[in-house]
């Protein structure tokens, strides 16, 4: 488990299928999705990233299980940042620094 590193992912994805009817010549297919994600990075390999956002049983490294694991073709990746990990028994205050990636309507109706 030590070498699986916290990190944030950004990466392209494929937008949802569009399912009702529409003219071929109104559409905009042009764009994919930008997304973020972070969690720990259990494999980095040349095609393909893993990343799991939870992890349990920390006390038995050769019994930790994940949940959630989500796989990133390395060529949808835009940018990989690495993430301060605290100590797990000093987990009393939280503070960010990084700016949010969320959109701005959204941080703007959680803050209120």
């Amino acid at each position: 488990m030590t070498d699986c590193r916290l990190v944030m992912i950004e990466w392209e994805d494929s937008a949802q299928p569009i399912a009702a009817w529409a003219y071929l010549d109104s559409l905009d297919t042009s764009q994919a999705v930008r997304c973020v994600s972070v969690g720990w990075l259990i494999n980095d390999g040349p095609d393909v990233k893993a990343l799991a956002p939870n992890m349990g049983n920390l006390n038995d490294e050769s019994s930790a299980q994940v949940s959630g694991v989500i796989r990133i073709p390395t060529r949808c990746i835009s940018r990989i940042v690495g993430l301060d990990e605290p100590e797990l028994d000093s987990l009393t205050v939280i503070s960010f620094s990084a700016p949010s990636f969320r959109p701005a309507k959204e941080r703007k109706q959680q803050a209120s």
